[in-house]
């Protein structure tokens, strides 16, 4: 992929680009920090949208293509993943035995090998519960674990 870099006495600097899929990209840098973005089908034609950025607003979408906060995995290494984890939502039935248990006291990780990663609870969703948190009839956790250790927990839920 070529990109050309132009000089704009005055302006800044214009970058353009055509993506794999042939479609053209214009970024403008402005002197004063500001980025405009265009997007073409075609290079002679108008744009298609146009995109202001602040300096700020810039800086953070940068981060965010350059996967500063987030790295993507690899096919091959997520395929591997996928077939050896598993996560899955379960029921907290009126008979279970971790019914009023805190997910300390219910020993959930020891007793199944899985993992409590969420709890939706009458439609409120309890990210990452800390292990004081109460088991309540209704509950639905959100477990990740093997097949095996999915099934053992799923066993205490009943």
């Amino acid at each position: 992929m070529e990109v050309k870099t132009t000089d704009l006495p005055g302006i800044g600097k214009k970058y353009s680009m055509t993506t794999v899929s042939g479609k053209h990209i214009v970024v403008l840098l402005h002197l004063t920090g500001n980025r405009e973005i265009y997007y073409f089908d075609d290079p002679d034609d108008d744009p298609l949208t146009t995109v202001q950025f602040s300096d700020e607003e810039s800086r953070k979408l940068g981060a965010i293509l350059l996967g500063v906060d987030y790295q993507p995995v690899a096919d091959d290494r997520m395929d591997l993943l996928l077939k050896s984890v598993r996560i899955e939502w379960l029921r907290i039935e009126p008979s279970s035995q971790l019914l009023g248990k805190t997910i300390a006291e219910s020993q959930i990780r020891k007793m199944t090998g899985s993992t409590i990663i969420g709890i939706d609870r009458g439609g409120i969703i309890i990210g990452s519960p800390d292990i004081s948190e109460v088991i309540t009839a209704g509950d639905v956790l959100m477990a990740i674990g093997s097949r095996e250790q999915i099934k053992a927990l799923e066993d205490l839920c009943r």
